[in-house]
């Protein structure tokens, strides 16, 4: 008879194994990501008789208004036991908070559609060497003073301040640069690879500039993940290649709250 796997809140001490459920899964080995994850948020995991993590997720919780649910995985070797409609259900009900999103590869969206989410947007990432090119001069490079600035306009844009959120991700960022209408956009390094994230602005033509200032002098590849069709085909003429989509859900709300027009790339699909 097979026993269930147990259930227990993921710790720091976890994180090798989680990469090692991560790489069964072909997930890319992103350890300073599953490290901040793991210190903002509640990690859950699922371990096999022999003590072995063979599933996991993450709830990120901003405040009591809004969760974000990530890091949904299951071992290869577990498959098809329902230990994912498992995790995302212990998820929702720890939430404790009445609005829940997430982004849903194709894979997953039927579980989530189980479960009562709903998609509201769809979400496209883009890859590939971003052409050299020039500071435009519309823009210039956070400092920590700007901090403050920052976190009342991602509230605006996202629905909830986070706070907390921005104070460790001004660290965990490569770069921070604002433009002078109140926009703001960031990477992070991935592995070999160069995120963009959050990118916050009036138009699309901002969001273009700041995109553009960010890649400057940038030693290899870019990935950007845009809600717009626009932006995306701009990214394509400037090189970039579409690799995958997924869909932003939401659950205990007709749409995810804030002004998401101004949205134009998220700060990670597993922070929202």
């Amino acid at each position: 008879m097979t026993t269930d796997p147990a259930l227990r809140a993921l710790v720091y001490d976890d994180l090798a194994a989680c990469l090692k459920l991560a790489a069964d899964r072909d997930w890319p080995a992103e350890e300073r990501k599953w490290g901040l994850l793991l210190d903002l948020g509640s990690g859950y995991g699922l371990f096999d008789e022999s003590g072995a993590l063979v599933g996991t997720t993450i709830v990120t919780r901003y405040g009591a208004e809004h969760a974000v649910i990530s890091m949904v995985l299951v071992a290869s070797s577990h498959g098809g036991r329902g230990l994912g409609r498992r995790l995302v259900g212990h998820a929702l009900a720890n939430a404790g908070c009445p609005v829940v999103s997430l982004h849903a590869t194709a894979l997953g969206r039927p579980l989530y559609e189980k479960l009562g989410f709903r998609s509201v947007a769809r979400l496209t990432s883009y890859y590939g060497t971003f052409p050299a090119g020039e500071l435009s001069g519309r823009t210039r490079a956070a400092v920590r003073a700007d901090l403050a600035a920052v976190v009342r306009e991602d509230a605006e844009v996202f629905g909830v301040e986070r706070e907390q959120l921005w104070k460790d991700y001004f660290r965990f960022t490569d770069q921070v640069r604002l433009d002078a209408v109140g926009g703001f956009a960031a990477t992070w390094r991935s592995v070999d690879t160069l995120v963009v994230g959050p990118v916050v602005a009036d138009t699309v033509d901002d969001a273009k500039t700041l995109i553009g200032d960010l890649a400057v002098g940038v030693d290899g590849d870019l990935r950007v993940d845009t809600y717009q069709d626009e932006l995306g085909s701009w990214l394509e003429r400037k090189g970039l290649v579409e690799r995958s989509s997924v869909d932003l859900m939401v659950h205990g709300a007709t749409d995810v709250p804030g002004d998401r027009a101004r949205l134009h790339v998220p700060l990670m699909q597993a922070l929202g």
